[in-house]
């Protein structure tokens, strides 16, 4: 009899260690307060103040954008898709030879809409795909474009860029990062947030 205990209590102990890592690496959906969102995508607006570091510049913008936000029938991470993402009021505060601090300075996005959906954390990251952004430093010169992902993390109704979100990259493999918070909203009450 003591065998046949010993052998549950070790399938029990085998049963509970291997569900642990599957329920801490369940996948993300969005909420908005309380409630989690269905497989109707939901308009979100955002805005806030990022910091662009590229070309040896650094460059201060307002950016707003618009989204959409879902969680995927049947289950898997919740999904979003960027439908614009619009700097505006952007300005050099550390200049190069390429950006000197007096001058023009323009700053695009392209290639819109952009996918992305949540990875599991902590902390838990929204991962913008396909993401391309234009900055021209003088008037007259090419524009430079940097494309790929970035994965800020999600906090309550804010996406933070910063450390662990990644940078984009131009042809020639210079970065361009990101740092700064986006404030999401959506119409009505409560918080946009992801768990």
């Amino acid at each position: 009899m003591r065998k046949f205990f010993g052998a549950v209590a070790a399938l029990l102990a085998l049963t509970v260690a291997a569900a642990v890592p599957a329920a801490a690496s369940a996948a993300p959906h969005w909420f908005k307060g309380k409630v989690e969102l269905t497989s109707v995508p939901v308009p979100v607006t955002t805005a806030g103040g990022l910091t662009l570091i590229a070309a040896g510049a650094t460059i201060k913008c307002v950016v707003s954008d618009t989204e959409e936000i879902w969680n995927p029938v049947g289950g898997g991470a919740g999904e979003d898709l960027m439908t614009s993402f619009n700097f505006s009021k952007c300005k050099i505060t550390a200049g190069s030879s390429a950006c000197p601090t007096k001058g023009f300075v323009e700053v695009l996005s392209n290639g819109l809409s952009w996918p992305s959906h949540l990875l599991p954390g902590p902390p838990i990251r929204d991962e913008i795909q396909k993401m391309r952004i234009i900055i021209r430093c003088l008037a007259g010169t090419a524009p430079d474009e940097f494309e790929g992902s970035l994965t800020p993390e999600v906090e309550k109704n804010k996406l933070v860029f910063g450390p662990g979100s990644g940078a984009l990259t131009d042809p020639f493999s210079n970065t361009l990062e990101i740092i700064g918070k986006d404030t999401m909203s959506a119409a009505g009450k409560g918080a946009i947030n992801a768990k």
